[in-house]
């Protein structure tokens, strides 16, 4: 039984599925929070629309509380004297492509590279690597090493023969369910993909180490949040969210520029 189908055995029954979840707090959030307790991967994603999009927005309200208390917590230690790294966004001049980039752009190419494979049904775990290999060869295409424009059509053929590859894998794979080894291990995979994703949002600071790591919760906790939709409504969901929240980031971000000026 998945946590889907056991939150919506709790609300037909009236009944908590824990003793512990007498909280006051929305039936989503409390399935959300069961699921982080022992991930388990269904079988199928429900990838149908409006009960996915329903968990998005759900999720998103979730997501903005633990940015609100994250957040704040670090402006208060700010004011106690932590002395805040400089971000990447500290030397960018946000023009509209840029901010394209990381609104739209940024949450397809992560949520393809550390969520993609995470239904851990063969397709998936096959298109995920042959899609990383396209990204690979295009950027390499884009900026050819030496600034000559020969080299860039070969990378070209790779991106092109990696991309048909991966549609193929989706395509003739498709009705495969995932995988039992992937299935008995999910918890594992789920969370080496959560750390992961955080670990490389580090390299969005100028220094970098152990003590930075407390500055990257706000990805811990959204990438637990992603993961959780990929596996129970599909990856366009993961996606959805992760641009609400990358839009509500670069909103707070203009927001405090133009307040600033």
């Amino acid at each position: 039984m998945t946590y889907l189908e056991r939150g919506r055995i709790s609300r037909m029954s009236g009944q908590p599925t824990r003793a512990g979840w007498a909280l006051p707090a929305p039936a989503s959030w409390r399935t959300w929070f069961g699921f982080i307790r022992r991930p388990a991967l269904p079988d199928r994603a429900d990838t149908r629309i409006a009960p996915g999009f329903a968990a998005v927005l759900k999720l998103f309200a979730l997501d903005i509380a633990f940015m609100a208390v994250l957040l704040g917590s670090l402006a208060l230690a700010v004011q106690i004297g932590f002395d805040m790294p400089e971000h990447m966004l500290d030397e960018l001049a946000l023009s509209a492509p840029l901010i394209a980039l990381i609104v739209i752009g940024a949450p397809v190419g992560e949520e393809i590279a550390f969520r993609g494979w995470l239904s851990g049904r063969p397709g998936h775990l096959l298109a995920t690597p042959l899609l990383f290999v396209a990204l690979l060869a295009l950027l390499g295409a884009a900026a050819p090493f030496g600034g000559e424009s020969e080299g860039a059509m070969p990378l070209m053929i790779v991106a092109a023969v990696a991309a048909l590859a991966a549609v193929a894998a989706l395509f003739l794979l498709r009705k495969r369910n995932a995988v039992r080894w992937f299935q008995r291990h999910f918890a594992w995979f789920f969370w080496v993909s959560a750390i992961a994703f955080a670990a490389v949002h580090l390299t969005n600071f100028a220094t970098a180490g152990p003590a930075m790591l407390p500055l990257v919760l706000p990805q811990l906790m959204l990438a637990l949040l992603l993961g959780y939709l990929r596996v129970t409504h599909g990856l366009w969901s993961a996606v959805l969210l992760h641009i609400l929240h990358n839009g509500l980031f670069i909103s707070l971000v203009l927001a405090s520029s133009s307040g600033g000026s």
